[in-house]
């Protein structure tokens, strides 16, 4: 059965100056990310977070765009990524069935937050789909949960079902039904003190 074209996303917890998701990495959040987590992209030579951390983590938060994560609530776009290992390397991972009109989802959690935990922090609405160094998937605006309220953000396991349980292993994305997206939609609203 193909899905109904709503996505929700993994991001990576951005341990910003003021919060999370305010700016890129700060040293603490490096140090999570690549030293505790070994996250995958944060851990990739190439990455400017990797050659700060590297080079002795001194200094304040990575200048730029170090990641998808970090400009995932400017620009209201998210990747499914690209292969890191293998015959693929380097080649994006498609979110063929992501489907503009539907709803993206923006979830993340800290590091010592169980799975279950995981929040959901914003959505928007898919106006484009673009390959582009992944396959992109973008809106024009959306809703964010402000850093003052995330013990009000939905929880994305109470919303989306799978076998096993709550565990999100690899991969950036899962799919969501019309019903799921639609609740979560409006939780979400809720707790950004929109709806």
């Amino acid at each position: 059965m193909r899905p109904d074209g709503h996505v929700a996303f993994k991001l990576t917890w951005v341990y910003g100056k003021n919060g999370p998701f305010t700016s890129p990495c700060t040293a603490e959040g490096r140090n999570t990310n690549i030293s505790v987590e070994r996250k995958v992209w944060c851990s990739q030579r190439q990455n400017d977070c990797y050659k700060v951390h590297a080079a002795g983590n001194d200094g304040g938060p990575v200048r730029g765009s170090p990641c998808y994560d970090v400009d995932a609530f400017r620009d209201w776009a998210f990747s499914g990524g690209v292969h890191h290992n293998g015959p693929l390397r380097g080649r994006p991972i498609p979110v063929r069935f992501a489907t503009k009109g539907k709803l993206a989802f923006l979830t993340s959690k800290r590091f010592d937050a169980k799975e279950s935990d995981r929040l959901v922090l914003g959505f928007f609405e898919i106006t484009d789909l673009r390959v582009s160094g992944g396959q992109w998937v973008s809106g024009e605006t959306g809703v964010r949960v402000s850093n003052s309220s995330l013990h009000d953000a939905p929880r994305f396991w109470k919303f989306y079902r799978q076998s096993g349980g709550p565990r999100w292993g690899s991969g950036l994305f899962r799919y969501m039904s019309d019903g799921q997206a639609l609740k979560l939609k409006g939780a979400l609203m809720k707790a950004a003190g929109r709806g």
